[in-house]
């Protein structure tokens, strides 16, 4: 996206408007820079889905993406990160936690003329290239075309599909988002894929159909907001069958936040935490795609029960110093909590972790402004499986407690790793204990 040239379009049409206070800031038009550093972008769907022209039932879809702007050659943008993409639902399940299906990296840079360049490219983010920027000043209900690119998955298992689109936008003058000013564009596009994405879905053959977007941009530096999609669309697909989507897509946009991991991890500390490391407060942490290898040794660890208690186990409440270690990740400020007292092979926490879970519960409260990622790990008995799946389960055991305690639900998101990023070596009780661990990420 041409931002300069974009805020030169809402400045000069401020300037030339009939308000006396707009009239008088006679600043000169001088480009700028994109927001740097950390850009958080959430997409959120709710679709009515029909197969073969059979109403089945609605469709939410969510992801969240993290992503860091940094400058590259030539004045371009350049973007890395990830995207958290949560598990599609048959109903609005935003009050609760979700679990995340799948964390996909993203890395792409943008063009001073607006052009999108991907090196890594799973699909996300879904919008690219909108909006465009005019080829000159333009007043109240000009309009303007430019090219995007709009990316598709009818089908939640099969590829996502990039499919080129010519918008046409209108200039819709000035309004408010939240706290700020803003102005307001009006676009509309179609829709109509016909073959040609190598890395798309491999059956589908077309689609018809046409979407409008009301688009709000930031009045101070031209950084896109929000993005309201209207949705009609069908897919058809080798075979003659066909899906239809109606509904709508949210974009929520929030750019050039700085990272603040120092902060949180004083209002995480030292109450509960075991150990003395204070995490780093910028993004080069240590520990990679969210895992705690790499900082562990570095942490004072808590003593380590022994193993995993019977459900006979004394039920008596334990002094919770050391309820969780403090490091970092490459999402944020981590939790790590070591060998949580479970009933064997199960999900059910013993009472004694009651006061422990209080003190986690505390810490993340003094947090009112951040999501949490919760993921579950198992130590290795050789029942790959079953260690997801049970990893799962304590990983939302976690959260359930947490909510209890009066967290918000929607804050949660939460996955089982099963016994793929072991901390330790299995091969004693005490190894295992580690492994057998909960993370609690503060996300950026």
């Amino acid at each position: 996206m041409a931002r300069a040239q974009l805020r030169a379009l809402i400045l000069a049409s401020a300037l030339l408007s009939r308000s006396p206070a707009l009239a008088c800031a006679q600043s000169p038009l001088e480009p700028f820079s994109s927001p740097l550093g950390r850009v958080a972008v959430t997409e959120r769907s709710d679709f009515s889905r029909y197969d073969d022209g059979r109403y089945v039932g609605h469709v939410y879809r969510e992801a969240r993406l993290g992503l860091e702007a940094s400058p590259s050659i030539g004045g371009a943008v350049e973007y890395r990160g990830e995207a958290l993409v949560l598990e599609e639902t048959l109903r609005d399940n935003r009050a609760a936690a979700r679990r995340l299906d799948a964390a996909v990296p993203v890395e792409f840079v943008v063009e001073p003329g607006g052009g999108v360049r991907f090196r890594v490219d799973e699909g996300y983010p879904i919008l690219r290239g909108l909006p465009d920027a005019p080829p000159r000043a333009a007043l109240l209900g000009d309009r303007w075309v430019g090219e995007g690119v709009v990316v598709v998955r009818p089908r939640p298992a099969y590829p996502a599909t990039r499919v080129d689109v010519l918008v046409e936008y209108e200039y819709a003058g000035e309004t408010r988002y939240a706290d700020r000013r803003a102005f307001s564009i009006r676009a509309r596009y179609a829709v109509r894929y016909k073959g040609g994405d190598r890395l798309g879905d491999p059956d589908m053959t077309g689609s018809a159909g046409s979407r409008t977007a009301d688009i709000l941009i930031d009045a101070e530096d031209g950084s896109t907001l929000f993005v309201r999609e209207s949705v009609d669309e069908t897919f058809s697909y080798r075979g003659g069958s066909t899906v239809r989507l109606k509904g709508f897509i949210l974009h929520f946009h929030r750019g050039g936040a700085p990272y603040d991991r120092a902060r949180i991890a004083s209002l995480l500390g030292p109450s509960g935490a075991g150990g003395s490391g204070a995490p780093g407060a910028g993004p080069d942490s240590s520990l990679g795609s969210g895992r705690a290898e790499a900082r562990i040794a570095e942490v004072p660890a808590a003593e380590v029960p022994a193993a995993e208690a019977p459900a006979t186990e004394a039920q008596a409440a334990v002094p919770t110093p050391g309820a969780f270690e403090l490091v970092t990740g490459e999402r944020g400020v981590v939790l790590l909590l070591y060998d949580l007292r479970f009933v064997a092979d199960g999900d059910e926490l013993l009472a004694s972790e009651a006061g422990r879970l209080d003190a986690i519960a505390a810490a993340l409260g003094r947090i009112p402004d951040r999501g949490f990622l919760v993921e579950g790990h198992s130590a290795d008995l050789g029942r790959p499986a079953g260690q997801y799946e049970l990893s799962e389960r304590r990983a939302k055991r976690i959260v359930d407690e947490l909510t209890a305690r009066g967290i918000p639900a929607a804050r949660f998101v939460y996955r089982g790793r099963g016994a793929d990023e072991p901390i330790a070596p299995n091969d004693t009780e005490a190894n295992r204990a580690r492994n057998r661990r909960v993370e609690i990420t503060v996300l950026d």
